[in-house]
């Protein structure tokens, strides 16, 4: 565990000398709109999918023969966790920026190093590196490489009168995270998860703060595993708005029924065996207590 914490501290060290600013995924699994949070995915738990992120001014301006008809950022990508700890996305961007269009490689990992139990006041502590860019599959930095952005991130439940339980997320980070000139900033949310019954699956909704403004979204997570999501990006600042949305597939519902079947069986099984049980005893009881044959 010493070693990845080495590396992390060292990418801190390295990423502060940098003002440059790349914009990260939306709407991971583990995360709210575009802030990481301090939960990771659990072993065996992948998301796979898309988005795709829309300007305010390509909305406006009409239909044009040219790129950004795709919005500003088209992509795929895949997150998955391992050990309970760690959890790794991979993913491709396509953006679009006046009449151009380009490619980018992502890359994130995060740690968790702390994960908040049910009851108790220890919060989830997560720390993780993303890399947005087009070296990531070079060995050789290309000019204007953009740096990784690091960050830490924070979470806890809280459970008050009428509002029951909604999530606090608060962190600090580099590059994509950091407010102006400023090589660092802190980046905040809330989110609630609501389970309506004509929904048939969760619903959360999400605000947060971070390097570039405010973002609110929702999520709908369907019984299947289907997820969509709908959002926008700076919210405080309406020539740079951003409109978002997210359609992709978790595994972690399945997983959930394969448990809960698995969790039946073995109780049916139970069952069968106490029944079997005591029918046996019954009948040994009985040929105890019956009185002996008259001669």
């Amino acid at each position: 565990m010493r070693r990845p914490l080495c590396l992390l501290l060292l990418l801190v060290f390295v990423s502060i000398t940098t003002y440059d600013f790349a914009n990260g995924e939306v709407f991971t699994e583990s995360g709210l709109v575009d802030i990481p949070t301090g939960a990771v995915l659990e072993h065996g738990i992948f998301g796979a999918g898309t988005f795709v992120a829309f300007r305010q001014s390509a909305v406006t301006s009409g239909l044009q023969t040219s790129p950004t008809n795709l919005g500003d950022a088209v992509a795929i990508r895949l997150n998955f966790g391992l050990f309970d700890r760690v959890e790794v996305g991979l993913g491709h961007v396509w953006n679009a920026y006046e009449s151009e269009l380009s490619t980018e490689q992502a890359a994130s990992l995060k740690v968790q190093f702390l994960k908040e139990q049910e009851a108790g006041a220890t919060p989830s502590i997560a720390v993780g590196v993303e890399y947005l860019g087009g070296g990531l599959l070079t060995s050789e930095l290309e000019e204007n490489e953009v740096l990784p952005s690091v960050f830490l991130a924070v979470s806890k439940t809280f459970n008050l009168p009428r509002i029951h339980q909604f999530s606090g997320h608060i962190g600090i980070g580099t590059q994509r995270f950091a407010f102006g000139e400023s090589p660092v900033g802190v980046f905040v949310g809330l989110s609630k998860e609501f389970q309506p019954a004509f929904a048939r699956g969760d619903i959360t909704m999400s605000l947060e703060f971070d390097g570039s403004g405010a973002n609110v979204g929702m999520r709908y997570v369907a019984s299947s595993g289907l997820q969509v999501a709908l959002g926008a990006e700076t919210l405080n600042d309406p020539d740079a708005l951003r409109y978002l949305a997210s359609v992709s597939w978790t595994n972690e519902r399945l997983l959930e029924q394969i448990d809960e079947t698995r969790r039946l069986i073995q109780r049916a099984t139970q069952l069968a065996v106490e029944a079997k049980r005591a029918i046996t005893e019954k009948k040994e009881r009985n040929k105890t207590t019956e009185p002996p044959a008259s001669q």
